[in-house]
């Protein structure tokens, strides 16, 4: 009996530091993405817990080789969030796997064209989740959503003064 308390401790231990650590990893990409976007003129993606329970999903699927890596299910995934968050449109997701550290995989998505469209693209609020395999290897997927809601707009300061500089004319 004495001998099973210490290794359920280091059981709920580990459990609860992989949890914290996956919320900073969450936070980390958050970051990194927002700094980027700011660097480039444009506003900030807002966290959303329901895009976020779908990114997790999906993390947690691939992790678990019920779906292959990839976008697999990308439109149900969408379909989803659009029954909760009301007037979205535009999605993209980025997903990876295998990367350190969020620092890491937001700097590898920056590297391929398609995942750094995703990054910079007119989108306002994000979701993001993680899962780690029996090999303890990360899977990453970040959604990304553009709703109309007139405060979360993001602009092109390059472009907005282009456009008011003609329209003065």
């Amino acid at each position: 009996m004495y001998s099973l308390i210490p290794f359920i401790f280091s059981f709920l231990f580990a459990h609860t530091v992989a949890a914290a650590s996956d919320s900073a990893i969450v936070q980390g990409i958050l970051d990194d993405v927002n700094t980027y976007r700011r660097q480039h003129h444009l506003a900030p993606l807002q966290l959303d817990a329901t895009i976020s329970a779908q990114a997790k999903i999906h993390s947690i699927e691939m992790a678990n080789h019920k779906e292959p890596f990839g976008h697999t299910h990308f439109p149900d995934r969408v379909k989803a969030i659009r029954k909760q968050i009301k007037n979205s449109g535009a999605a993209a997701e980025n997903v990876a796997f295998n990367y350190k550290d969020a620092h890491d995989v937001v700097k590898n998505w920056l590297l391929s064209p398609g995942h750094k469209r995703n990054i910079v693209g007119h989108y306002n609020l994000t979701g993001i989740g993680i899962a780690r395999d029996h090999n303890g290897k990360l899977y990453f997927t970040q959604l990304f959503i553009k709703t109309d809601a007139p405060s979360s707009v993001t602009r092109r300061t390059g472009f907005t003064k282009f456009y008011e500089s003609i329209s003065k004319n």
